[in-house]
């Protein structure tokens, strides 16, 4: 018997959701994982892959105990990943929050024309190239646009509510889009304790009633990832477009 141990660092992206779900998976059906303690420093990402990861943790959490520690920062996207563990603990000198959801979408039509270049686009929808970088969005798509934000937002804002148990004026005063100190988080009940990890690891053994036996659950990378770095692979350019909604 022992406690898992997954460790998420980094930007939230669909391929680093897709290396961590089978580390979840066997922790969701080992019997010898009691529980898991999911270590994360991170400051959010794609939306999408986000709630993949939240809902996969949720399902763990329903038939074991689920801690999430803070090393650093758990910020938006990787703030409401934390949310699946039922105890949230950080450091001292973490960061906490950032409940929100951001889109930048470059526009650069002004760079294009004093060059001399041209687009041409041919489209069937009146808003199909609404998130085009070749034009600005006009003020009715840009209000399309904003209610497909707020609905990411109330999505994230219950879920968060929800798992911490917040009230209306609670939850209005942490979604503002900062970030919080260790000891302002723990007042506006956003984590459960300020501790360092070795602490969070004897706490769950005496919850699960076991010894502090631990084992590190890896995320499944490919061969090549593995030789040369998932981010050589990547590279900042596939990141960037890997989704137009972030959680950061």
């Amino acid at each position: 018997m022992f406690i898992a141990e997954i460790e998420f660092r980094g930007r939230i992206t669909r391929q680093k959701a897709a290396e961590y779900l089978p580390g979840l998976d066997f922790v969701k059906r080992s019997r010898k994982a009691r529980g898991l303690i999911l270590t994360i420093d991170s400051g959010g990402g794609d939306a999408n892959a986000t709630e993949i990861l939240y809902n996969k943790l949720m399902e763990i959490s329903e038939i074991k105990p689920v801690y999430a520690y803070v090393e650093g920062m758990a910020a938006s996207g990787a703030y409401w990943m934390a949310c699946a563990a039922g105890k949230i603990y950080c450091m001292r000198t973490s960061l906490v929050g950032s409940i929100g959801v951001i889109s930048m979408m470059p526009n650069v039509s002004g760079m294009l024309r004093k060059i001399g270049i041209d687009v041409s686009v041919m489209k069937v929808g009146e808003h199909k190239d609404m998130l085009s970088p070749f034009r600005a969005m006009d003020d009715e798509e840009k209000r399309r646009y904003q209610l497909l934000l707020n609905d990411i937002f109330e999505t994230f804002r219950v879920e968060v509510g929800k798992r911490r148990k917040l009230s209306a004026e609670e939850m209005a005063r942490a979604a503002t889009g900062e970030v919080f100190t260790p000891s302002a988080a723990q007042e506006m009940k956003l984590i459960d304790g300020i501790m360092p990890y070795y602490q969070v690891v004897k706490d769950m053994a005496a919850v699960l009633k076991m010894k502090a036996k631990r084992k590190k659950i890896p995320p499944q990378r490919t061969f090549m990832q593995r030789l040369i770095g998932t981010e050589f692979i990547g590279g900042a350019i596939r990141e960037a477009m890997d989704s137009v909604l972030d959680l950061q």
